[in-house]
């Protein structure tokens, strides 16, 4: 037997035996797929909300959570500053809620592609913030505005919009559905050195 077919049936009989070990890991520990899903939305969802509001609220300063809001109390600094802190806090609530989550699905990380997935899920959560706050808190309640400083405020929405929250959400969807490509040789012949290496 040729060398080339060796290696091609060592190649074969190892992915062979990791599918087993998912199956036996499945029956032994049932993976919890919505749990896992969930984690990586909730932690994508709250960095979003994090990266906006340390971003925006607080190194450029372009607006606060209610700066839409001109008329007493809420334009006073202090409840600005307040609102802003209360928005930091729900975010800390949901990043603990995903992380509750993630290590309530731990187990799902012995199965193959489950670092792309959490990726992909926390991508779509990060997008799925600023989507929300561009149509909720930008649009619908005008609660602020990306820059309360410009006179063009719509481009500075529309831009976020797009940039940060529907480019997200798309990068998300295209890494849940991307497909590893088949090894080349090169690679199969890694993998058979490396199943060969500890028998030998």
């Amino acid at each position: 037997m040729s060398g080339a077919r060796i290696q091609t049936d060592v190649f074969e009989t190892t992915r062979e035996a990791a599918k087993a070990m998912d199956h036996r890991i499945e029956a032994i520990m049932p993976p919890n797929y919505r749990s896992f899903h969930w984690a990586g939305y909730c932690i994508g969802f709250a960095l979003g909300g994090f990266f906006d509001g340390i971003l925006l609220h607080q190194v450029l300063q372009w607006h606060h959570f209610l700066s839409g809001w001109t008329q007493t109390p809420f334009n006073d600094p202090r409840i600005q500053i307040l609102a802003d802190g209360l928005f930091h806090a729900a975010m800390y609530v949901i990043a603990a809620v995903g992380i509750w989550k993630l290590v309530r699905a731990r187990h799902v990380f012995a199965l193959k592609a489950a670092n792309r997935m959490l990726g992909a899920n926390a991508l779509i959560g990060f997008g799925s913030w600023h989507v929300l706050d561009s149509v909720l808190s930008h649009w619908i309640l005008g609660i602020h505005h990306v820059r309360m400083d410009v006179p063009d405020r719509l481009f500075w929405d529309v831009l976020w919009f797009l940039l940060f929250g529907v480019l997200f959400v798309a990068a998300g969807i295209l890494l849940r559905r991307w497909r590893e490509p088949p090894p080349s040789g090169k690679d199969r012949r890694a993998r058979s050195r490396s199943a060969i290496g500890p028998a030998l």
